[in-house]
């Protein structure tokens, strides 16, 4: 059981959000574009729900769909199990941490 000094070993601070993005996925051939979900975000990185198969270490770049247009490069840290209640959903760490708190 997780206690409270692992549950706040984060270097940056998450807020819960629900923001839409356009998820490009770099592929060895080309750059896919895919929909997916935060469903929380730091400065750092973020939490998402997408259901485009990704693998960690895979480089891909999240631009919102409102707000900035700023293009984040970024890459896949963890992917949840499929059948865990992660499942769906992976770990994203920005290449370069974004400058703006995030909303």
């Amino acid at each position: 059981m997780p206690n409270a000094a692992s549950a706040n070993r984060r270097r940056s601070e998450r807020k819960d959000v629900a923001k839409t993005f356009v998820l490009f996925v770099d592929t060895e051939r080309e750059k896919i574009a895919n929909s997916a979900f935060a469903i929380d975000l730091s400065s750092l990185g973020a939490r998402i729900r997408a259901t485009v198969m990704l693998v960690p270490g895979q480089l891909v770049t999240i631009v919102p769909r409102e707000g900035s247009e700023q293009a984040i490069p970024s890459r896949v840290v963890w992917v949840g199990a499929t059948g865990s209640p992660r499942s769906g959903e992976a770990g994203i760490a920005f290449l370069e941490p974004l400058t703006a708190a995030p909303e």
